[in-house]
């Protein structure tokens, strides 16, 4: 997974300038959430906010489509300058 969370990070970070998501196809989501698993989607959503990314479109078959999730990342943004004493206030 950690594998896979990177490779999503490093697309993301050179392609959202260009256009803002990260495609992962089937080959490769099949590696870690074979097609005939329980609750799949949900399972890939987790993964995606585990490491930071949205999942903003999914079709069995075909891909699943990441972005960066903002909202999680303004978070953390505020959670390390609350910690360091430089919060926006």
């Amino acid at each position: 997974m950690k594998n896979l969370a990177r490779q999503i990070h490093r697309e993301l970070e050179n392609q959202t300038a260009q256009i803002g998501h990260c495609a992962i196809y089937e080959n490769e989501l099949q590696r870690l959430w074979p097609l005939d698993e329980e609750n799949r989607r949900a399972k890939i959503e987790l993964f995606a906010h585990g490491y930071g990314f949205k999942l903003s479109f999914y079709k069995q078959g075909l891909c699943a489509i990441f972005e960066k999730d903002d909202v999680r990342s303004r978070r953390q943004t505020l959670d390390v300058s609350a910690k360091s004493g430089r919060g926006q206030f």
